[in-house]
């Protein structure tokens, strides 16, 4: 996919997850399941995207929630489900950015966030991309987005190879005016894996 559609999906999908964080009352799901955080963002975010008020772009975008990932040697209900999908619509190949979200918090820990069903589906390649971007949604029910940024950090540096870590020093950055982080890895197959860690507070 050519680098200014890659380019234009990260920053818009960033945007659009926060606009429609923006219209969650955000305390009212501070002891919620991560499912129904998903639902409560995923409805808000295509209210954006329906939304006359809203600027022009998100017109090029769909939103998915639970959406079940075509990947060798999985099938039917088999495969795995991304929680978050955000298409663009365009002529040919549509692009495609996944989101897998984790609570972070309320007897979690960053563990959950950079495992096997967190991070590391992307790394192992159970979740596929289709130009080698993926998402992180961290959902914070305790403590602060400083603090849970710093533990992620933290918790990557600490091991280097088994992130299979090629460069972090976006961690803290903005895509357009919204905050989020980005890291650099290479994929179990060798391949750049560029990740968008978003965390929203709950708190």
């Amino acid at each position: 996919m050519h680098h200014v559609y890659a380019e234009q999906l990260r920053r818009h999908a960033v945007d659009l997850i926060w606009l429609g964080y923006g219209r969650l009352n955000s305390r009212s799901l501070a002891s919620a399941d991560e499912d129904d955080i998903t639902g409560e963002l995923v409805r808000e975010m295509k209210s954006v995207a329906q939304d006359p008020s809203s600027p022009d772009w998100v017109d090029r975008y769909e939103v998915h929630e639970q959406i079940q990932q075509n990947v060798h040697g999985k099938r039917g209900k088999h495969r795995p489900r991304m929680d978050i999908e955000i298409e663009c619509h365009r002529r040919g190949p549509r692009p495609r950015l996944g989101f897998e979200a984790k609570r972070l918090g309320r007897g979690t820990s960053v563990g959950g966030y950079l495992g096997q069903e967190g991070l590391g589906a992307f790394l192992d390649g159970h979740y596929p991309t289709t130009h080698g971007d993926a998402g992180m949604l961290g959902y914070i029910q305790d403590k602060t987005r400083a603090h849970w940024s710093k533990q992620i950090a933290n918790g990557l540096s600490s091991d280097l190879a088994r992130f299979r870590i090629v460069a972090n020093e976006n961690w803290e950055t903005t895509l357009n005016s919204a905050p989020c982080c980005c890291t650099s890895h290479n994929s179990a197959n060798g391949k750049p894996l560029f990740v968008i860690h978003v965390l929203l507070a709950f708190t």
